[in-house]
């Protein structure tokens, strides 16, 4: 609409100013005409004045040609005409024109003056041909309004297509904008994806348990690093080219773990064993979940495992070690008021053996209830020596001396068929521990070895120091980081099984026949070397023999020293008083009665409120108390402590068959204290009594 509006005002204005240039070019050319006709009057004025018609002739002649007369004459003031020349003939146009009156014909007059004296006048007739003008003027304006037209409808066209191109500038770029935005969010969503491919692949190669894709086969697709150390790949080919299935321990696992999968989509904690490529068993955990294709069969699996075989073999420990503990603090109960009645049947064997003659009927059935005696109180000591409750006498002892001095009663113990062979360490160093236990441990271990072998044989002792760190990567169960002396006993016997490996240091456990073997030997060694902070490495096969390494901490600061010998004779007192304190009155009657025997003024309660009040009410002096350490009413270390309140310089003597830890470690608290353990014969008892009060 605004362009036709444009095109009419355009033709308006084209009409008007082709008008107006008409107009003006009419009056400027009838202008010129009159004044062309006037100024040929003043031309010709002196021909005509001198009659020189041959002059104006040619004069109006080219006046005629340059004015476009169709003719010219000059006349007189008479009206006559002094002379008359015709103009140039009409053109085809003017013919064609005239009738139309577009080529007017005007008469144009001036009067002819000579010395301003009127003497004739000039008449022309003047073919007014503006129509051509007019033709070219209006052809070159409809020409410039065609241009015109043509110009702004390119101008218009232009701005439209400016106008479009804009607008599809701005689709363009608004598109472009979205485009660049969705390219940015391609490039965001692409990095993103990167990231979360780079973590994923981070998490799946970096994670602490083996993870892994395979097929519903058991063919592996991919696996991370953790997943080759778990089962010793060298490399992840090897690792792409071991079928799952192949590496369980049993198949029948296997199915079952592809069961419980499909039927619940995933499996947590499905603990099971596997083999890994040296063969050996490991205990692992795996969490899977399935993979289902859009027909909801199954594609993959993605799992996860987990190595549980340290912790499956510390929770064996562990239960073991409960077991133990379980079974010693039974142990120790039973030895406990076993050793009382052992005591009493051992007293007063002793004391009936010392009144009757050795040629006597009697004196040989007493002293097989003696010896009956002693070897249950053997029973009971190894019972305590497994339950760690026994109490001892740490020395600090050079292992090879030691070992050395037991040597030729070993050789008797062990008999003429089997050699026993000693390998001292240059010099593996001392021990602190009572050398009764040592005893203990290598007459149980020997003693075992023996039994082991069937005919002839050769068992080994070896000893050597050996140091375990921090960081060591030791097949070892239990090491414990430090210095450590290894007492290594070695034979050529049966061997054992696993079975019997797993069992082994079970109080009461024995693959001996019945009557054989108590099944307190070895847990009695193992209750010994735990006593004393170390630990037991067993190494056996089937026909293989057996090797038993103990490892003891190193004693490394004191000067050894060796175990005074007990003297042959029983010795006497000279009438010192010894308050006995003791809850048992069959005990407490049989101490007295032994001790009044060797000579000593003997005070006897039952009770220890009942000897704190004798000793306050007591006149004399008391040389020694020998007291129970568990007693209902108050423990024996509880007593000593009052009554060296009372008489700072009493020695003590602790008996107790069972002690519970009660007067551990109170050498140091409580001066001049000694102990001995239930059951005691009397030569023990009177030995004990001797070095106290001599102070040897």
């Amino acid at each position: 609409m605004i362009r036709k509006n444009n095109t009419a005002v355009a033709a308006i204005l084209l009409v008007v100013l082709f008008g107006t240039l008409v107009f003006i070019h009419e009056v400027r050319v009838r202008e010129k005409a009159h004044q062309g006709i006037a100024v040929h009057a003043d031309i010709v004025a002196n021909a005509l004045w001198n009659h020189n018609k041959e002059g104006v002739s040619q004069y109006l002649m080219l006046a005629a040609k340059l004015e476009n007369y169709a003719s010219v004459m000059v006349m007189d003031t008479r009206g006559n005409v002094f002379q008359k020349v015709s103009g140039i003939s009409a053109g085809i146009l003017d013919r064609f024109f005239s009738p139309l009156k577009l080529v007017p014909r005007q008469t144009l007059v001036s009067p002819v003056r000579y010395d301003d004296k009127i003497i004739g006048t000039l008449q022309a007739v003047w073919v007014c041909n503006t129509i051509y003008f007019d033709a070219i003027l209006l052809v070159i304006l409809v020409m410039v309004f065609v241009i015109f037209l043509l110009y702004t409808r390119v101008v218009n066209e232009k701005k439209m297509l400016e106008n479009r191109v804009a607008h599809r500038t701005g689709e363009l770029s608004e598109l472009n904008k979205h485009l660049q935005k969705e390219i940015e969010e391609h490039k965001a969503a692409k990095q993103a994806l990167e990231k979360s491919e780079e973590r994923y692949r981070a998490y799946f190669e970096e994670n602490i348990a083996g993870a892994y894709i395979s097929t519903p086969l058991g063919r592996l697709i991919d696996c991370n690093r953790k997943y080759l150390d778990i089962f010793g790949f060298e490399n992840k080919y090897q690792a792409l080219n071991t079928p799952i299935t192949d590496i369980y321990s049993r198949r029948e696992e296997r199915r079952q773990f592809l069961d419980t999968l499909v039927e619940n989509r995933k499996v947590s904690a499905y603990e099971t064993k596997f083999r890994k490529t040296d063969g050996s068993l490991i205990h692992l955990i795996e969490n899977a979940a399935a993979v289902f294709d859009e027909n909801g069969r199954l594609d993959h699996i993605r799992g996860f495992l987990l190595d549980v075989t340290e912790k499956h073999h510390l929770e064996l420990q562990l239960l073991q070690t409960q077991k133990m503990e379980s079974i010693g603090r039974l142990a120790g109960g039973i030895a406990h008021d076993f050793n009382n009645m052992l005591n009493v049947i051992l007293g007063h064997a002793d004391l009936a053996l010392d009144k009757l003659d050795s040629s006597a009927p009697l004196y040989n059935h007493v002293q097989q209830i003696r010896n009956a005696a002693t070897h249950s109180a053997d029973i009971t000591r190894q019972l305590l020596a497994f339950a760690r409750k026994q109490t001892i006498s740490p020395r600090v002892l050079d292992l090879n001396r030691t070992v050395e001095g037991m040597l030729t009663m070993l050789r008797r113990l062990l008999g003429e068929d089997i050699d026993l062979v000693w390998e001292p360490g240059d010099n593996p160093g001392a021990v602190q521990m009572d050398p009764s236990q040592i005893h203990q441990i290598l007459a149980n271990l020997c003693v075992n070895a023996r039994d082991a072998i069937k005919d002839v044989g050769h068992i080994t002792i070896k000893t050597q120091t050996k140091v375990f760190y921090e960081q060591e990567d030791s097949d070892l169960s239990g090491v414990i980081p430090g210095e450590f002396v290894r007492l290594r006993v070695t034979d050529d016997g049966c061997g054992m099984d696993q079975h019997t490996l797993d069992n082994l240091f079970d109080p009461f456990f024995t693959t001996k026949e019945v009557g054989k073997g108590t099944g307190l030997g070895l847990s009695t060694v193992y209750g010994i070397v735990k006593q004393n902070q170390g630990f037991i490495h067993v190494d056996s096969r089937p026909g293989k023999g057996a090797t038993f390494d103990i490892f003891l901490p190193r004693y490394k600061d004191a000067v050894v020293t060796s175990k005074k010998e007990s003297p042959e004779n029983i010795p006497a007192g000279n009438g010192e008083t010894i308050l006995v304190v003791e809850d048992e009155t069959a005990i407490l009657e049989l101490l007295q009665t032994m001790l009044e025997q060797l000579k000593y003024t003997v005070l006897a309660e039952t009770s220890p409120q009942a000897a704190l009040d004798l000793a306050k009410t007591c006149h004399g002096k008391i040389h020694l108390l020998i007291t129970d350490v568990v007693m209902p009413e108050m423990n024996g270390r509880d007593l000593a402590r009052q009554m060296t309140a009372l008489y700072p310089k009493i020695r003590l003597l602790f008996m107790s068959g069972y002690t519970d830890n009660i007067i551990a470690g109170q050498a140091g608290e409580i001066p001049q204290t000694s102990f001995i353990q239930k059951p005691f014969s009397m030569q023990d008892i009177a030995g004990k009594v001797h070095d106290i009060l001599t102070g040897s």
